[in-house]
This record gives C-alpha cells, structure tokens and sequence, in this order.
C-alpha cells in the first residue's frame, strides 16, 4: 500500500512540475535552451519515473509494499538459492527495516556538505562528500572512491562554472585553468 501511495505522490509532483515549468515564459529571440527546458527536462524524467513506478505498484499479482521475485539464470522465480533465508541479508536492506544509524549518518554528511560548501570550495567539499557517502553505504575502498569523487566533481565543476558560466565557490583552493 505505501509503495502505492508513493508511486502516487511522486507522479502528483511530476504533473504539478510539468504544469510550473510550461507556465515559464519563453525568452525573447532565438535561444537554443531556453529557460523552461530544464524544468520541462526535470518534469518529463520524475514522470517517466512515477509511471514506472505506479505500473509496479499496482502490476495485478504482485503483493503490496513487496518487491518483485527476479530471476537469475537457471534459478527459478521467487526461489532463494543464495543461502542467506528470506531477508537476502545483503547490506541493500531488502527486508524491509530502515537502517536508521545510517540514514542519519547521510543527514550529517549532508548537512556538513551544506555547510562546507562555500568556505571549502564546491569541488573540494563535493569530493569529501562523496567520499563519506561512499563509506555511510559500505564501501571501504579510499582510493577509488575519492579518486571518483574528485573526478565526479571537477567534471561538474568545469560543466558548470566554465561552460555553462554558472559561478560555483571556488573554496580554498582555486583552480588554475
């Protein structure tokens, strides 16, 4: 039933979205993107979403709130072969119980991100950011997560700040190209 009602509530937003974004005026003259196409881009993606989502929820033969059995190979659909029991014991909690510590941990380094990201610098606090979520989710490899992160971030950094001319913080230290 939640599953239901969020399906719901996301494809309500996508239509109030896309009702906002078509009521933005068009800019004067020729302008390849105008200033609607993003709201438009964001709109038509979180409906596409939300239509997915409400065709899953409400899939005749599926139970509600449950997620559908998939199958792998030869196994068959539904049957657990992997010897952990009915929960899957994975870290992706498939059992239905919230991991609170975690989710908190994520609210920390969000409201830390949001803190740091004018003195730090956008790239320098997105990186750090990345890297602790990376952590909060269970990976344990530092090198490759913070060699994603910068590169994650310089890439939005230069797409943004350099090409789009939309000023990012440049923090503490600044870029020199």
């Amino acid at each position: 039933m939640t599953q239901r009602i969020v399906s719901l509530g996301f494809l309500a937003a996508a239509v109030v979205v896309l009702a906002q974004a078509f009521s933005i005026p068009q800019g004067n003259g020729y302008q390849a993107v105008g200033p609607r196409a993003f709201p438009l881009l964001v709109g038509v993606g979180l409906a596409v979403v939300s239509v997915m989502g409400v065709v899953q929820a409400f899939r005749p033969g599926a139970a509600p709130g449950t997620a559908p059995a998939v199958a792998s190979g030869a196994d068959a659909p539904g049957e657990d072969t992997s010897g952990e029991g009915a929960s899957g014991g994975g870290a992706s909690g498939e059992d239905g119980e919230t991991h609170w510590p975690s989710v908190l941990m994520l609210l920390g380094a969000l409201a830390a991100y949001a803190l740091l990201l004018v003195p730090a610098g956008y790239w320098q606090a997105t990186t750090v950011f990345f890297v602790a979520v990376a952590r909060v989710l269970g990976s344990r490899r530092l090198v490759r997560d913070v060699l994603a992160g910068l590169v994650l971030a310089l890439a939005t950094y230069f797409l943004f700040d350099r090409l789009l001319g939309i000023t990012l913080p440049p923090g503490l230290i600044r870029l020199a190209f």
